[in-house]
């Protein structure tokens, strides 16, 4: 269901989703992303590639749009907050002006560890809110019928030439998609999920930018497409 008036939409347990690719709890006032990839040019130009400066910029158009459908005071990086796993400086002066833009606003900033995030040694692998338990995804350190939010699979849905960064969701289980327009993501229509996803109930919302839309079970989602096609 779509709250008409911020844009956002029931996730499972009273969290929101929103059309940028965060979740939002608004009892706690806590918003969760992931794969954020910061640094993605540079670490791009270090390959020798040549890429307009833009992730950070693009990162603060999200963050912007996402806090004006609700207060926050915390943010919850679930990982990958930069794309490099070596220690670079314009990465790391994207990071400070990150810090800066949500100290301005007095949000809380929390970092959790991802496989991308080699240069941040010691930060923590998980947080809990509201009995969730947030990783990033590329450890699997859960207990037993835990529920959790994770990002690290950057999931899409593709279908009629259009890839759409998607979130899955399920009673116990919310997948983020990359925070970052830069991120490839796995098409979960035709993809192969890992492991801890396969057996659950999970649905797809996918995201057009501004809106979110319900393509139902994942598990019928390839079958459903190829009826669509057909037509």
């Amino acid at each position: 269901m779509r709250d008409s008036r911020s844009g956002l939409f029931d996730g499972p347990d009273g969290w929101l989703l929103s059309p940028e690719g965060g979740l939002i709890r608004c009892d706690e006032r806590i918003a969760v992303i992931a794969d954020v990839h910061l640094g993605y040019e540079w670490a791009r130009a270090a390959r020798g590639d040549l890429i307009p400066a833009h992730t950070l910029a693009d990162t603060f158009t999200k963050l912007e749009r996402m806090l004006d459908r609700a207060p926050i005071d915390r943010l919850i990086v679930a990982g990958d907050l930069v794309e490099s796993t070596r220690r670079c400086a314009s990465t790391e002066r994207d990071v400070a002006s990150l810090r800066s833009f949500l100290a301005a606003r007095s949000i809380e900033f929390v970092q959790l560890a991802g496989n991308h995030d080699a240069a941040s040694p010691g930060l923590e692998q998980s947080a809990i809110v509201s009995e969730w338990t947030i990783i990033h995804g590329h450890i699997t350190v859960l207990k037993e019928n835990c529920k959790f939010i994770q990002g690290h699979i950057h999931p899409v849905l593709k279908a009629s030439g259009i890839v759409a960064p998607c979130f899955l969701t399920s009673p116990d289980t919310i997948v983020l998609p990359a925070f970052s327009s830069n991120a490839a993501g796995v098409d979960v229509a035709t993809g192969a999920l890992p492991p801890g996803l396969k057996g659950r109930p999970l649905r797809c919302v996918a995201s057009s930018g501004d809106d979110l839309r319900d393509f139902g079970p994942v598990c019928t989602l390839s079958e459903r497409l190829r009826r669509y096609r057909r037509r």
